[in-house]
């Protein structure tokens, strides 16, 4: 079954198999509505996707399809890998486990509640040559896969983010009597 071109832009092909009641059923519909059966299909499946939530585990809540949508393709992966409820792959944990070991480069802050969707987008179609490069160096230089991202990015005509990371040094001055109180009236909550 093809997917006709929307005014939006690109569309993708999906080929399935229906027995010929189920044709038949999609046929009727379509004919009983006015629409294409492209139409009746993509209904379908978004009244389908609006009854399915998942738990926010950050703000309470829950999530449905449009929070994880992203124009981005990385966005959206990286959104999805992160969900055990989306049962992902070995090759999608692996990729979500380099972006956050790399998150400069894929969020805005450690917490990575933001993604950076411009730096996405540049380095999410090599992913798997980053990803490469991390393995076959680390033993030697454990930092190149981010030196080759930093490149791809100055090569897109972006800032790069300064990799490696340097931790700012938060020097603590230690407390008298090891961090906690001499005086027992002090850690009586009464």
């Amino acid at each position: 079954m093809a997917r006709e071109t929307s005014r939006a832009g690109k569309s993708e092909t999906l080929t399935i198999r229906l027995d010929p009641k189920t044709r038949f059923v999609l046929e009727y519909v379509s004919r009983l509505k006015g629409q294409t059966i492209t139409t009746v299909v993509e209904r379908a499946i978004l009244t389908a996707a609006e009854q399915e939530t998942v738990t926010d585990y950050l703000m309470g809540g829950t999530l449905g399809w449009s929070d994880f949508w992203n124009i981005s393709e990385g966005v959206r992966a990286l959104s999805i890998a992160a969900r055990r409820e989306f049962y992902p792959t070995f090759e999608e944990d692996k990729r979500l486990s380099f972006c956050r070991e790399h998150w400069p480069f894929f969020w805005a802050s450690k917490e990575k509640r933001s993604f950076l969707n411009f730096y996405v987008d540049v380095l999410w179609p090599r992913i798997d040559e980053f990803i490469q490069i991390h393995d076959d160096k680390k033993a030697n230089d454990y930092f190149a896969a981010g030196k080759a991202m930093q490149a791809a990015l100055v090569a897109a005509q972006l800032k790069a983010p300064e990799w490696p990371i340097k931790e700012k040094n938060e020097e603590k001055k230690p407390s008298k009597g090891g961090g906690f109180s001499r005086d027992l009236d002090d850690d009586i909550p009464f």
